[in-house]
């Protein structure tokens, strides 16, 4: 196929600061090329995250230089190849995963890629994939499903494949009780993953349209978190605490009520990403009901493989999870009403024409 040579990005130039407002503009910029062991994509869809609010407000910091493409939810169709890729061709199918692992290490050999020391996240740590085009490393590439949407198989890509590997660390399987707390892109899909597991799922939020949505989405009960006492709530309504609970807030005090809402012997899986330090139950207490606490960051290429099985079986719908398609031109627009909730969205979707 013939390729142009410039394409439009979604670039930040200045993060918000005391000083003024972040600057983020559509840029017109060189297509790149793919070197060895890469693909050169066009991209076809990328979704709207949290992270990316992050980074143009500058609580995560960019990369090395400005400006830089955001993004960091993309699927798209294979453009060109470079040398030394044996496996993929023109016209594939793609996503891959968010980071960019060495692939040598002791955590990249044992599967295990999101620990990687030296990874590089697209659009936080290098440039991202908010663009007509973004180059792969072919090793992380995943292949779509046929009739999977393109929208739709780019949220997998961190909304759906980030809290499936939390629900995988935090183990949860069938007559299990679990609490979502905080119902947002990423807590949504923990919703329904859980219930996929065959789990009882209370869901936790401040927004009245997500706890409505949670109970659309398969919840057995929600919680109100305005309301005091959110771990006694959940623990009245499972007689005694959850056997897992899922936190994707990363505020101390969200933290606290995943912990105290568990039952003895219960895990909680911290997602959420936040500077406080973890302040909760008294030692003696956590030691005497064996509780656990672990963190989960990101995923692996396994389990966006695994998504993608699931979606193909027909045994996972996401035709709910888009709420918003909007061309790259609204992208600013889009992290404005990302931030502010306008439309209480689950997920915002760039999508880019074939």
């Amino acid at each position: 196929m013939s390729l142009p040579d410039t394409m439009r990005a979604a670039r930040l130039h200045r993060p918000r600061s005391p000083e003024g407002p972040e600057d983020v503009r559509i840029d017109e910029v060189p297509v790149p090329a793919p070197a060895d062991g890469e693909v050169l994509v066009q991209v076809r869809a990328c979704g709207i995250c949290a992270s990316d609010l992050h980074v143009v407000a500058g609580v995560t910091p960019h990369g090395p230089r400005l400006p830089q493409i955001l993004g960091h939810e993309p699927a798209g169709v294979i453009a060109a190849v470079g040398d030394g890729v044996g496996d993929w061709q023109v016209g594939d199918r793609v996503a891959w995963v968010m980071s960019r692992p060495c692939g040598r290490c002791e955590y990249c050999r044992a599967g295990r890629e999101n620990l990687c020391v030296t990874t590089r996240v697209a659009g936080v740590d290098v440039d991202g994939v908010q663009a007509e085009y973004a180059v792969a490393d072919a090793r992380f590439l995943v292949p779509l499903p046929a009739d999977l949407p393109f929208d739709q198989a780019a949220i997998v890509t961190d909304a759906v494949a980030t809290p499936y590997h939390a629900l995988k660390r935090g183990g949860v399987g069938p007559e299990m009780t679990v609490a979502v707390i905080g119902l947002g892109g990423l807590g949504m899909h923990a919703v329904l993953l859980a219930k996929l597991a065959g789990a009882t799922v209370v869901g936790v939020d401040v927004a009245e349209a997500n706890l409505e949505r949670a109970l659309a989405w398969g919840a057995d009960e929600v919680v109100d978190a305005r309301q005091d006492g959110v771990a006694r709530r959940i623990r009245e309504l499972t007689e005694g605490g959850v056997d897992r609970s899922f936190e994707f807030v990363g505020h101390r005090d969200t933290v606290d009520q995943a912990v105290k809402a568990l039952r003895p012997g219960g895990r909680a899986t911290i997602v959420g990403l936040g500077p406080e330090a973890i302040r909760t139950v008294p030692v003696a207490l956590f030691v005497a009901q064996e509780t656990e606490l672990v963190g989960s960051f990101g995923y692996t290429q396994q389990d966006l493989g695994e998504l993608y099985d699931l979606v193909e079986d027909g045994r996972l719908d996401l035709s709910r999870s888009v709420t918003d398609r909007l061309p790259i031109e609204a992208f600013p627009d889009a992290l404005r009403r990302l931030e502010t909730r306008e439309g209480n969205p689950v997920r915002i979707v760039v999508t880019y024409p074939a």
